[in-house]
């Protein structure tokens, strides 16, 4: 998938059932947040979050963030889908996350606030 986001938007902390997912940043930064460990990414860098592994991600700075995502073996896809489908706005958040368990996805938390973003981007865990 060819994903693109403006800045400050981040999904809600989750999991994979069924995918693996690899990120390959193209453009923008992003801050990353998981129970074992957070981190920043920018272009050329690669993220692969194994199947189960909780986490969330937020564009940070000026600047749109653009990404490939790989995800393996591929179901998760539909969660899109399903959301087009159904005309949902990030305001639907009940049917949000039906469309995210039919997809094989678990959410587990809110996205990362201001001050998390802030803490991981000084180095701290969060």
């Amino acid at each position: 998938m060819d994903y693109r986001a403006p800045p400050g938007f981040g999904p809600p902390r989750h999991f994979h059932h069924r995918d693996d997912e690899i990120f390959l940043i193209q453009s923008g930064d992003i801050v990353l947040w998981t129970p074992t460990g957070c981190r920043t990414a920018g272009p050329g860098d690669v993220i692969l979050l194994p199947k189960l592994m909780p986490h969330t991600w937020r564009a940070y700075g000026d600047a749109p963030v653009r990404f490939q995502v790989t995800v393996a073996p591929g179901e998760f896809e539909t969660f899109f889908e399903r959301i087009v489908d159904r005309d949902l706005t990030i305001a639907d958040v009940d049917a949000l996350i039906e469309c995210a368990n039919e997809a094989g996805m678990g959410i587990i938390g809110p996205p990362l606030r201001d001050d998390e973003v802030a803490a991981i981007l000084r180095g701290e865990m969060v």
